[in-house]
């Protein structure tokens, strides 16, 4: 996959989003790629990449979020800063968490401008066990409409179809099917789909829309089952 600098991933609230992005960031940093997350979701108070913070220094992972800034307090100028970085440095390699509705998708307006010259990924992730990403046409609607907050194009669609750790085969098949009908409406391919590696020996011989991605639970605690 021709992956860009900058990569942005947005998604309705539960969808995954955030497993994805914490394992794509440790995947990027073991190729030697050296990425910096940016966490800006605005939305969702629980599950945050910045509930990481530790586990990410030891790994030399930079993260950024509305709360702090590397190992001080920053005022918010400097943060904001940090953020536009992410945005405008061609050169870093960049990954930004997004709120997960379309009013979390907001924030992202403000640089819509700097992106307009720069190639960016911007990539839906889809939960088809959520009730209002259930069918394509609902993915759709939230697609659509995440674009228009954002003032961005989608650019790649992720099946992040589970069930925390009851997510079965049928789960990741039941969103491929999903995924594929969504990238046929919205002309959008589908990218990735992720899975957790112990259903990893359940895909051989399955030809899946999206690259399979293999995941950990990084954010799920054991009371959430």
């Amino acid at each position: 996959m021709d992956r860009k600098k900058l990569t942005i991933v947005v998604g309705h609230y539960g969808s995954g989003k955030t497993e994805f992005v914490v394992n794509y960031v440790s995947w990027l940093q073991e190729l030697g790629e050296n990425p910096v997350l940016a966490d800006v979701d605005i939305v969702n108070p629980y599950f945050r990449a910045r509930e990481l913070r530790d586990i990410f220094k030891k790994k030399g992972i930079r993260i950024i979020s509305s709360y702090f800034e590397d190992d001080f307090h920053a005022d918010a100028p400097a943060l904001e800063a940090s953020i536009k970085a992410c945005f405008d440095d061609c050169n870093q390699r960049s990954v930004v968490d997004v709120g997960g509705d379309p009013a979390g998708a907001v924030v992202l307006a403000r640089y819509s401008k700097m992106l307009e010259t720069r190639d960016y990924d911007m990539w839906f992730v889809v939960n088809a066990n959520r009730p209002q990403t259930a069918t394509a046409a609902q993915a759709l609607v939230y697609l659509r409409e995440i674009e228009a907050m954002s003032k961005l194009k989608v650019t790649g669609i992720i099946n992040t179809t589970h069930m925390l750790r009851e997510t079965t085969i049928d789960d990741v098949l039941k969103g491929d099917a999903l995924v594929r009908e969504l990238a046929e409406v919205s002309k959008v391919p589908v990218v990735f789909t992720v899975i957790e590696k112990s259903l990893s020996n359940k895909i051989e011989g399955i030809e899946l829309a999206g690259q399979p991605f293999l995941i950990e639970l990084e954010l799920r605690p054991d009371w959430c089952d």
